[in-house]
This record gives C-alpha cells, sequence and structure tokens, in this order.
C-alpha cells in the first residue's frame, strides 16, 4: 500500500515547479494589494471632505474608479490566503485555515466599506432635490460605518492575519527567519496601535502615528513579496518537513 501511495504522488520536480508558481503569484498578490489599497484610498479622499456630498457627485469617475481597486484588493487577500494553504497547511493545519478564515472576514470587511462608498456617491446625486431632506444623515452614518468597518477590517483583522501568517513562516523556515520575525513584531505593532487608537482617538488618529504603527509590517510585505517572486519558498527545515500534515495545529 506504501508503494502503491508513493507512486501515485507528483515528482519532487513537479512539487517544486508548482511551488514555485504558487510562491511568485503569492508575490504579486501581496504587491497588487498594496498598490490597490494605496491608490484606491487615495482616490477615495473626497469622503473625507466637509462638503463630501458635493465633492463626490463632482467626483463620481474618481469614486468608482476608487471603489472598483478595493474591490481588487478583497479579491487579493481572498486569493492569497487561498494560494497559502496547502503550502502552510502542513506546517499547522488549524492555523492556516485560521489565516485563511481570518483573511476572509477581512476581505468581507474591505467589501462592506467599498459598499458604503457607492451608496454616498448615490446619495450625493439625490443631493439638491427637495433641498437634500433626510440625505446628510445617512451619509454621514454611511460613513462612520465606513471608517469603522475600514478601520476593524485594515488594521484589526489585518493585523491579526500577519501574526498567524509569520508564526507560520518562522515554524516552517519557509522564508528567512528575520524576515518572519519582522512580519511578527510588525503584526503586533499595528494591532497594539490599532487598540490604542480606537481608545485614544477612535478612527480619526493622526497620520503620522498610523504610518509609524504600518511601517513595519508594509516593508515586510514588500519584502516578502520581492523574495517570493525572485526565489520562491525556501526548502522547509527538518523539523518542518518531518511533520505530517495536519499535526500541529498550533
Amino acid at each position: 500500500m506504501a508503494t502503491e501511495a508513493l507512486k501515485d504522488m507528483p515528482p519532487p520536480a513537479v512539487v517544486m515547479a508548482s511551488q514555485r508558481a504558487t510562491a511568485r503569484l503569492v508575490g504579486v498578490l501581496f504587491i497588487v494589494a498594496t498598490v490597490t489599497s494605496i491608490i484606491g484610498g487615495s482616490l477615495l479622499l473626497p469622503l473625507d471632505d466637509p462638503d463630501y456630498l458635493i465633492e463626490v457627485a463632482a467626483h463620481e469617475d474618481q469614486i468608482i474608479l476608487g471603489v472598483l481597486l478595493e474591490f481588487t484588493l478583497a479579491l487579493s487577500v481572498i486569493g492569497i490566503a487561498a494560494l497559502l494553504l496547502p503550502v502552510l497547511r502542513p506546517h499547522g493545519e488549524g492555523m492556516a485555515v485560521g489565516y485563511v478564515a481570518v483573511r476572509t472576514v477581512e476581505a468581507t470587511f474591505i467589501l462592506i466599506a467599498s459598499t458604503t462608498a457607492l451608496l454616498v456617491l448615490a446619495l450625493s446625486q439625490e443631493w439638491g432635490s427637495a433641498g437634500g431632506v433626510g440625505v446628510e444623515p445617512v451619509g454621514g452614518a454611511l460613513l462612520s460605518a465606513r471608517e469603522w468597518t475600514s478601520f476593524v477590517g485594515t488594521l484589526i483583522v489585518f493585523g491579526v492575519s500577519a501574526v498567524i501568517l509569520n508564526a507560520l513562516l518562522y515554524r516552517s523556515r519557509l522564508v528567512p527567519v528575520w524576515l518572519s520575525l519582522l512580519g511578527l513584531v510588525g503584526g503586533l505593532l499595528l494591532l497594539t496601535s490599532a487598540v490604542v487608537q480606537m481608545f485614544a482617538y477612535g478612527v480619526d488618529a493622526p497620520v503620522a502615528l498610523q504610518l509609524l504603527a504600518a511601517a513595519p509590517i508594509a516593508l515586510q510585505e514588500m519584502t516578502l513579496a520581492v523574495l517570493l517572486i525572485w526565489k520562491g519558498f525556501a526548502a522547509p527545515s527538518a523539523t518542518a518537513a518531518n511533520r505530517e500534515p495536519g499535526r500541529g495545529s498550533g
């Protein structure tokens, strides 16, 4: 039986080629997620204007493009998790599945935030009719919902996913140890800062504080992306290689 099972297994060269292709695609998706997050958020800045209903209506195409980029961000997040699942599962199935679940939650929050932006755009187009009665309070509620869903999704939930991912990368040695440790520190820093921001500032924390907290994990993700595209995953450590699939669920 064991011999037959071995015969059914793909050749090592095929497995390595498959993991190499997966690593490249994951690296590309990390870059796509970062770029769409930055550009999409920049295009949606009219939502932060005091006269947001007027500004959003005047920049309709810009708002739609920003929302489409955020949709792309959400799809990239899910794609990264789905592609990494078979790679990470042998090194801790419970944590690997948990990573996929957390990133799915993150993508859901991003999609909710993007949908509220579209609803604000629809409201802005009604601004002026009947004097805009009832429009502004609804728009304010939608913007508040967008701010909180974006805050929770891109800071708290993403921070949790970063900690899980880099704990698995540290365990498996699929990337250099220093890189996974940087990711762990960056994820924990982002989580800590998110909690501090939530209680001290709400969702309106100073931009400098937000950038400082996000810098380490942003640097780590871009370094990881380049490494995966350039070299792919490293051969796992002896301990990780000998761990049976499904063991060590973390």
